[in-house]
């Protein structure tokens, strides 16, 4: 992480790990499991498919190859020359999409809560980065400001300090409060019906360990699950 301290300094305009408000990403238990949003839902790992869905890659590898072949036949029938360089360039293209649709491996977004670290994935065949929570920068991130910008991303930047992922969706700071709700062990975990069955159990492991302090700060409160509880905290823990 020493090349992102230098570049970027402790924070460098990155969000501060805070939970800067109460997320409306609830982890519903019915979508765990579901290839098309949570691999694993529980109080040790959160795992999101972080990949697209569908046959994008194969339609695009699809058209980029077809439109390669398009201009090859129309030049061929008006008698002009071809630029094959960019003939084959185009149609290696499609190609690699194409391929790379049935070769892509699983990109995941990560979080060990017991253990403080995240892995976040890579672009293309490159191996994910793992690394601890607490060295992790997440940014703001809009890939165009033109006529038709995108929306803003939450985004995490890699170790090599100047390449990052797009993770989660367009909710920014929502996305990234749950992160560090869920990163921070000392707290309860956040909303979302498929917490629920592990809330007990995660109470009982803070509870042998005194309650320590939260990790990070936060800007609302994060209660147990019940009055009681939160009671038997205050009076362990003292907060």
């Amino acid at each position: 992480m020493a090349k992102i301290k230098k570049r970027y300094g402790k924070w460098g305009g990155y969000l501060e790990k805070l939970i800067y408000e109460k997320p409306k990403r609830k982890v519903e238990k019915e979508k765990v499991n579901d290839p098309d949003y949570y691999v694993r839902v529980d109080n040790q790992f959160f795992i999101m498919n972080n990949g697209l869905i569908g046959n994008i890659y194969m339609y695009t590898g699809m058209w980029i190859s077809f439109c390669a072949l398009l201009y090859l036949f129309g030049r061929t029938v008006v008698s002009k020359g071809v630029n094959y360089l960019g003939f084959f360039l185009l149609l290696s293209l499609g190609f690699f999409f194409i391929v790379y649709h049935y070769t892509r491996p699983k990109k995941e977004l990560v979080l060990n809560r017991l253990e403080g670290l995240i892995t976040i994935p890579n672009t293309l065949y490159f191996k994910p980065y793992t690394m601890p929570f607490q060295d992790a920068l997440a940014a703001w991130s809009v890939k165009n400001s033109g006529i038709n910008p995108t929306g803003p991303s939450l985004s995490l930047l890699h170790p090599n300090g100047f390449t990052s992922t797009d993770v989660m969706g367009h909710e920014v700071i929502e996305d990234w409060s749950f992160i560090v709700w869920y990163m921070d062990k000392n707290r309860p975990l956040p909303p979302g019906s498929a917490f629920d069955e592990y809330r007990q159990a995660d109470f009982e492991r803070r509870k042998a360990e005194g309650f320590p302090k939260p990790l990070y700060p936060s800007k609302i409160s994060t209660p147990e699950a019940t009055k009681e509880q939160q009671a038997e905290r205050k009076r362990i823990g003292g907060w």
